[in-house]
């Protein structure tokens, strides 16, 4: 918990989380984890490629570090394309479509080959897009940025309306230093 930022750390020492979406918040603030399930190689493409496509620090949001330890679990994201072969097998098959060189290419260069890589393999690009997207936003900092309190959830929702806050998303807004 020490990288928490300390307006997230004083929302997640409220009473406004429950005790089992605290831990979850805090494990997705947790440190780096090492990367086991794809070679240096591979790992150092696919950090490459998750900064292109969804620009972050990768110290302070290990997308790639993330899909890495999934994929080294065994577990699954929940579906995939039928014609795929599972995550772990499909992401290789995209990884290895894209130049040797890839990291030393300039900006124009990354998109060029993400571009060819999307087309001859859209099934996949899309599966790994939509990973680092949810990955993304299952950031609590992230969350907080476009001020979204959904996870304090101990008291529920009663205003449910575009627009409208319950007391409590208020409360937990102001906890982490945002305007409601």
């Amino acid at each position: 918990m020490a990288d928490a930022p300390t307006d997230l750390s004083a929302l997640l020492g409220s009473t406004l989380l429950t005790p089992a979406t605290r831990r979850a918040l805090e494990d997705r603030l947790s440190g780096t984890p090492a990367p086991t399930h794809f070679t240096a190689q591979e790992f150092a493409l696919l950090l490459a490629v998750s900064r292109r496509l969804v620009p972050h620090d990768p110290a302070t949001l290990p997308l790639a570090a993330r899909i890495d330890a999934r994929l080294a679990a065994g577990e699954s994201d929940g579906w995939r394309y039928d014609a795929l072969p599972p995550d772990a097998e499909a992401y290789r098959l995209l990884l290895a479509s894209l130049p040797a060189d890839f990291q030393r290419l300039d900006e124009a260069g990354q998109i060029a080959a993400l571009t060819q890589a999307q087309r001859d393999h859209p099934k996949v690009f899309e599966e790994l897009l939509a990973e680092l997207t949810e990955l993304y936003y299952a950031y609590p900092v992230n969350q907080l940025n476009i001020g979204y309190v959904g996870f304090a959830d101990a008291q529920g929702w009663t205003q449910t309306g575009l627009g409208s806050l319950d007391p409590h998303e208020q409360e937990a807004l102001t906890l982490a230093g945002k305007r409601p």
